[in-house]
């Protein structure tokens, strides 16, 4: 089933399907608020899907360094207390030279603060020996480093299906903060994150408004290298406090 394209409690996108929706928005049977590409880009509904389930989105763009293939969820309330996760399989982008970079995620504040909207960035970026890895860029209060930190994963992602969960705060000073997971083992016990972003002091931002997935933001190296090649997305989920695990 596909549960990536859904609306679950409190309005958050997750939850299962009987069928395959014809595509991503709610206009064609799917629960996603709406869907951006750019021309020669793509997002299609497609089976199977990456877990066994009943079918994916696979997205794709053009060679353009405005290239976006996306589907977004507006929730009807601020935030600050926001756990999502989804699946990725970039296999089909073959390997990724040192500067290749494209996103795969963002949520996007519900008050815009210091020039930006955007909360939270997730992105895949060249391991080593054209692997790949997951940078995260989150607002914070930091004018040196242009109100963004950012952490990557410190090991390549394997092979196939990665599955990627964040929780993100809110808050003051150390209260902000953005923990994550990367692949891992199956329970709904939380475990230990695979990194975190501390003292974010991200009130400023409120919470999150809207959650996009698919891919944008390319490098020019990847727009260059990566034209047209799809990358699989599933089971996106989102809840207000409670691990999601598997």
């Amino acid at each position: 089933v596909l549960s990536l394209a859904l609306v679950g409690m409190f309005g958050y996108v997750g939850s299962a399907m009987a069928a395959c929706p014809t595509g991503p928005t709610t206009a064609e049977g799917g629960a996603w608020t709406a869907k951006s590409v750019s021309p020669g880009s793509s997002v299609a509904i497609a089976t199977p899907g990456l877990d066994g389930s009943e079918c994916k989105l696979d997205a794709a763009i053009a060679g353009s360094l405005t290239g976006t293939a996306t589907v977004s969820y507006t929730h009807a309330a601020s935030e600050p207390s926001y756990r999502f996760q989804f699946l990725v399989n970039p296999d089909a982008l073959g390997s990724f030279s040192l500067t290749d970079s494209v996103g795969v995620f963002r949520a996007n504040a519900s008050t815009p603060a210091n020039g930006s909207s955007n909360a939270l960035q997730v992105n895949l970026v060249a391991g080593s020996g054209g692997t790949r890895r997951v940078r995260f860029n989150a607002a914070c209060n930091v004018p040196a480093s242009s109100f963004r930190c950012t952490a990557a994963t410190s090991t390549n992602l394997p092979a196939g299906v990665a599955r990627i969960e964040g929780k993100l705060t809110f808050g003051a000073g150390a209260a902000g903060k953005l923990d994550v997971w990367v692949n891992a083992a199956a329970g709904s016990t939380e475990p230990a994150t695979t990194l975190s972003i501390s003292n974010l002091d991200n009130a400023a931002w409120a919470g999150v408004g809207q959650a996009t997935l698919g891919l944008a933001n390319p490098s020019v190296p990847y727009k260059n290298a990566h034209a047209n090649q799809v990358v699989g997305f599933d089971r996106f989920d989102s809840r207000r406090q409670t691990y999601i695990g598997w």
